[in-house]
């Protein structure tokens, strides 16, 4: 073997580490203000481990992952997730399931419109609700391997996404705000990519992804200040513009728009549906071929009165193995 074939091998092993570290599964944690980010659900090859570990710090008025906006809320909450991801082949398409464990500690103030007096202030502090996700190829996503992942052309694909979060997370009934929401909730979308490159290790690489979503809710049968508490439909579209700079440096342009969502407290239609648009930047690094940082900065820029206010910061280190 000659140096410069050794070199291209390693280079092509480097290369597709990168790739897959970069495109898979960074973001698979989702709240409604922040979502999965840019290149979730782009197909990484089968047969691989992803361990991905999240610091995050939000502001704002929702109450963490359970899809509740209060305008009278106010909540300050640090966080720290651990995200497990396998991607494996099942029959002619390829599949991923993640795990994903939040926990940290929040504080929040509300007032009431009808008593400006009052005054509620909480801390919460533990575990947050446990998410399960599940993701597949549907169109224009196959399994790849390690050999067919630097040939494939990337360009129009769909993908499918169910996700199932749990009522795992610490939960008081004397607080206006938890880190669990006491509620099951199930979200299902669709993630669309347009790919612009002649394989995923195009060093120029740009793409643009939308992940429209549902997210249906359960029922809180212990909500603060009443008895029941339901939600209609949550409807939501991400986006995402992205290109790499070269083999180790990419960035992108992120949105989100929110719509819908409005509660019943006790049987009666609250009539605050919400209406929100979101926007950030993401930073993607490549320390080696098993690691990678991404740094992100977001923030509301329209909503209506109920509509999520806020802005968040995340930093996100991945570890892939091979």
């Amino acid at each position: 073997m000659t140096v410069d074939t050794l070199a291209n091998n390693k280079f092509s092993i480097w290369s597709i580490a990168l790739a897959f570290t970069l495109l898979c599964s960074q973001n698979n944690l989702a709240y409604a203000d922040i979502g999965d980010g840019p290149r979730a659900y782009l197909p990484p090859p089968i047969d691989t481990n992803v361990f991905t570990v999240f610091g995050m710090q939000v502001s704002g008025n929702s109450m963490l992952n359970s899809g509740i906006v209060n305008p009278n809320l106010d909540i300050d909450a640090d966080l720290f997730i651990a995200q497990y991801t396998r991607t494996m082949q099942l029959g002619e398409r390829y599949v991923a399931f993640a795990v994903v464990q939040p926990l940290g500690r929040l504080t929040s103030s509300i007032t009431l419109a009808n008593a400006p007096d009052f005054e509620n202030q909480t801390k919460s502090q533990g575990l947050s609700d446990t998410q399960i996700l599940l993701t597949s190829g549907l169109y224009n996503l196959p399994p790849l391997t390690l050999a067919t992942y630097a040939s494939y052309k990337p360009t129009f694909a769909v993908g499918g996404l169910v996700r199932l979060t749990l009522p795992t997370g610490e939960y008081d009934v004397s607080k206006s705000a938890n880190l669990g929401a006491n509620r099951y909730s199930m979200q299902l979308g669709a993630p669309i990519t347009f790919g612009f490159g002649e394989s995923f290790l195009d060093p120029k690489l740009t793409t643009f992804d939308l992940l429209p979503s549902v997210t249906l809710f359960g029922d809180n049968d212990k909500p603060f200040g009443a008895d029941t508490l339901s939600q209609s439909p949550l409807l939501k579209l991400e986006s995402h513009l992205t290109h790499n700079f070269n083999p180790g440096l990419w960035a992108s342009i992120d949105g989100i728009y929110s719509y819908g969502g409005e509660t019943k407290t006790d049987g009666k239609y609250n009539d605050n549906h919400q209406r929100s648009f979101n926007m950030g930047v993401t930073l993607g690094i490549q320390f080696s071929k098993v690691l990678g940082l991404k740094l992100s900065y977001g923030k509301t820029i329209a909503h209506n009165d109920d509509g999520l206010d806020g802005n968040f910061s995340r930093l996100i280190l991945i570890y892939t193995q091979l």
